[in-house]
């Protein structure tokens, strides 16, 4: 499966800006100079290869970044490997800036913020799930935005051109081939993050993500205790770690409606659920707290949202890509 996303179609500048930013919003706020043109060659373009998501991209000066509140709110345990072709980028994390100027990869933990501002650049990336990497490998954490030139080594010279033919193979590839260049892929991306003698393990942004799918996994019985229990937590750390999200009640309670909202929207007007019994498999405790507290969060009662109901449900629903990526 291919999502094309190419905007020589597009001849309004303003248009093109904003269609351009809405092909990123799945995991970056995306920022673009008002006066910057868009070209119509920009594109992005994205592979589902089963167990990765393969992407290539031409793009103008911008600003993308993967926010705190962003890899909250997804949860995703993924290791984006982008080998960056051409452009002069810069990295940022922790207000810790450094300049891409040559062929060159960087990992992308996106459990952890990042921030990335180009002049305009090209590459290809590669999503993988975390759990494909091999225990010896560790947590890959450390290597966060770590700039790594292909001619840096052998291996890396390796992985550079191996990207650039999965690149030429995925448009012409028959699935019993692709059932071969995957693990293959997979096993030199493992064979370049052994590189490094010592990886650290982050046992707290791992553990993060963690706890975030448990919750979405258990929303009707989750609680508290379950999470203490679960992961070996008292509540002072576990509190800490949902601070932002206005604690973690606060974010159980906003994850269930937001399962609601994605039933609701979703349903045909004959196969509509029952809003009690809805409230009750979304984990409220009866109709009267669930439709307050829905009614607080979106301005409606849970009975008038419907497939119409746009640009509300759009905050809900993620993009074809993000599901992509969950489903790795």
């Amino acid at each position: 499966m291919i999502i094309d996303h190419r905007f020589d179609h597009i001849l309004d500048a303003e248009t093109r800006r904003r269609a351009w930013i809405d092909t990123l919003s799945s995991f970056f706020v995306t920022q673009i100079d008002p006066e910057a043109i868009v070209p119509t060659t920009a594109f992005h373009r994205y592979h589902h290869m089963n167990q990765l998501v393969f992407g290539e991209i031409d793009a103008s000066p911008q600003t993308i970044e993967r926010t705190p509140a962003l890899v909250a709110a997804q949860n995703i345990d993924h290791v984006v490997l982008r080998l960056y072709t051409s452009g002069r980028t810069n990295i940022s994390i922790a207000g810790q800036a450094h300049e891409i100027t040559q062929e060159s990869f960087v990992t992308f933990d996106l459990s952890q913020p990042i921030l990335s501002e180009t002049k305009g650049m090209t590459g290809l990336n590669l999503a993988i799930p975390r759990r494909l990497l091999e225990g010896r490998v560790g947590d890959v954490s450390a290597w966060h935005g770590q700039i790594l030139p292909s001619a840096s080594s052998p291996i890396t010279k390796l992985l550079a051109d191996h990207f650039r033919n999965v690149s030429a193979c995925l448009r012409t590839a028959t699935p019993a081939q692709m059932s071969h260049i995957v693990p293959a892929t997979t096993a030199l991306c493992n064979a370049l993050f052994l590189s490094e003698a010592d990886s650290a393990y982050n046992h707290a942004a791992v553990t993060n993500i963690a706890i975030r799918q448990f919750i979405d996994e258990n929303l009707a019985t989750i609680d508290v205790e379950i999470l203490m229990a679960r992961f070996a937590l008292s509540r002072t750390p576990l509190y800490k770690l949902f601070e932002a999200d206005g604690g973690v009640y606060a974010y159980i309670r906003d994850r269930r409606l937001s399962r609601a909202m994605q039933v609701l929207s979703r349903s045909s007007a004959g196969r509509r659920p029952m809003i009690a019994r809805l409230a009750y498999e979304c984990g409220f405790e009866n109709e009267r707290v669930f439709s307050r507290a829905f009614r607080r969060k979106y301005g409606l009662n849970p009975s008038e949202i419907n497939a119409s109901s746009l640009p509300l449900t759009d905050r809900e629903h993620a993009s074809l890509l993000l599901s992509w990526m969950k489903d790795l």
